[in-house]
């Protein structure tokens, strides 16, 4: 008989699905036959599958040895698990952290995730991180990123450590109960709030969106809140933009669409005045200049009850407050080369 002590971020986890990946090499019906014949069992009980784990629940199996190592399949040698790791601990700028949940300022020019096999990735540094921090393993569960900001924009991007914190901030993106604003600087004015409503069509061989005032065939309905943060000089402006709607390139794309485009952008942006930039101000413009600055958390964001346990404990946690990513040195050195 062998044991498996279930650790905080199994938590949350089906039994059945975790029993998939604990022993990867068995099929699903063999598991499930196992479950009825209660040759695993849960907490000293016979369980159906469907049970939701907590930390320190206890599973059983009433297998051979030569019968449980062969489903287990083999471990990886420790160099190599390492060596499956190959994010930069250091590259982790934290914002907010605590046992559920991490909230990460990223820099301009990492990708959220993975585009490529060969990447790496915000996802590959907060593994890394993690490992360095000495948290636990899980035999089913991944840390993953729950929001993904374009490479080249910086900013806030949250990530749940724990099942139950990635679960929890799918529901509150899903349910679009964060409030996310950007900093932005872009070329021209905005002397009043403007609530921007507009279509969306991407093109996936170009890799890159247009913005209609009118619906047509493969258009999705996007919206931004834009107000005038600071006027800057030689018709610059910062702009503080909230996202509504959260589809690929859709601020800068808008902002290009409405005459305002954002200072640096490669794509949307105008290449003359990121280039007269440079030259003026003796200053080369890597990135264009949008930061995901700060994302506020309404006490009633969720409109569906968590249930007890650790989710709704990192919800407590959380809820009601507002959470600042400062802006890149590179951000604050063209807003003050652009101060009166």
């Amino acid at each position: 008989m062998k044991k498996c002590t279930v650790g905080p971020l199994d938590e949350g986890q089906r039994l059945d699905k975790f029993l998939t990946r604990y022993l990867k090499e068995a099929e699903k019906g063999f598991l499930y036959r196992m479950l009825r014949k209660k040759n695993i069992t849960l907490n000293g009980k016979k369980a159906e599958g469907s049970e939701r784990l907590k930390s320190g629940d206890e599973i059983c199996f009433f297998f051979s040895d030569e019968t449980f190592e062969k489903f287990r399949g083999k471990e990886e040698p420790a160099d190599k698990a390492a060596a499956a790791v190959p994010g930069d601990p250091s590259r982790v700028s934290v914002v907010y952290e605590d046992d559920q949940l991490i909230f990460m300022n990223k820099p301009a020019g990492m990708l959220s995730q993975k585009a490529r096999p060969e990447d790496i990735s915000l996802c590959e540094h907060l593994a890394a991180y993690l490992k360095a921090q000495g948290g636990a393993s899980s035999a089913g569960f991944s840390p993953g990123v729950a929001n993904r900001l374009d490479r080249n924009t910086s900013g806030l991007v949250l990530a749940g450590k724990t099942l139950p914190g990635q679960q929890l901030l799918a529901q509150l993106f899903q349910e679009r109960g964060l409030e996310k604003y950007y900093l932005c600087i872009v070329k021209g004015r905005l002397e009043e709030p403007l609530h921007s409503r507009r279509y969306w069509k991407k093109d996936a061989e170009t890799n890159t969106v247009q913005i209609l005032t009118e619906p047509q065939p493969d258009t999705q309905p996007v919206e931004l809140m834009i107000a005038p943060e600071k006027k800057l000089k030689d018709g610059f402006s910062l702009l503080r933009v909230r996202l509504i709607t959260g589809k690929s390139h859709q601020i800068r794309a808008q902002l290009a669409a409405l005459g305002l485009p954002v200072l640096g952008d490669g794509k949307y942006g105008e290449a003359d005045l990121n280039r007269a930039f440079a030259e003026k101000y003796n200053h080369p413009l890597r990135h264009q200049l949008l930061h995901a600055y700060e994302i506020v958390i309404p006490a009633d964001a969720l409109t569906q009850e968590l249930p007890a346990g650790s989710a709704r404990k990192a919800w407590e946690t959380i809820r009601g407050r507002r959470f600042t990513a400062p802006l890149p040195a590179n951000f604050s050195r063209c807003l003050d080369l652009l101060t009166e």
